[in-house]
């Protein structure tokens, strides 16, 4: 059951292009980590990842994820231990929080069935069970 991670209407930096945000060098650099990422990144792991590649201030990651989140290009979530963790797939899915090593799992809404006094209904849910990684292992190899 594989899921279109794509957002719907292009690229995220097509989509930025097209809200009217400026694309700085920052932008992109965020935006090309973010592009099919399935990590849920913290902004401290996006900051790393990018700080080698432009200038950017940790406020400028901040920024530019508050700015892509208010633009509904990224959906914020929190994991197991708190921590704010961002998703560039906006397309309905649910997640799966693992139970041993806290990792966010994408998980397609066909996969899991919601009902209410007997009926379907629509929603986003979040999931507890040990993740793809940690199944059948004593311990994650994250």
């Amino acid at each position: 059951m594989d899921m279109d991670r794509s957002p719907p209407g292009g690229s995220l930096e097509q989509l930025l292009r097209q809200s009217g945000s400026a694309l700085t060098p920052q932008r992109r650099s965020i935006l090309a980590f973010l592009e099919g990422n399935l990590d849920h990144p913290s902004a401290a792991e996006i900051f790393e990842a990018v700080k080698d590649q432009v200038q950017a201030s940790r406020a400028t990651v901040y920024n530019t994820l508050s700015s892509l989140e208010n633009l509904g290009l990224l959906r914020s979530l929190r994991s197991a231990d708190g921590t704010l963790r961002y998703d560039p797939n906006v397309t309905p899915h649910h997640h799966l929080c693992c139970t041993q090593c806290g990792r966010l799992e994408d998980v397609p809404l066909d996969s899991v069935t919601l009902l209410h006094q007997g009926r379907p209904v629509q929603g986003s849910v979040r999931l507890e069970a040990r993740c793809s990684r940690c199944k059948g292992e004593a311990a994650c190899p994250s």
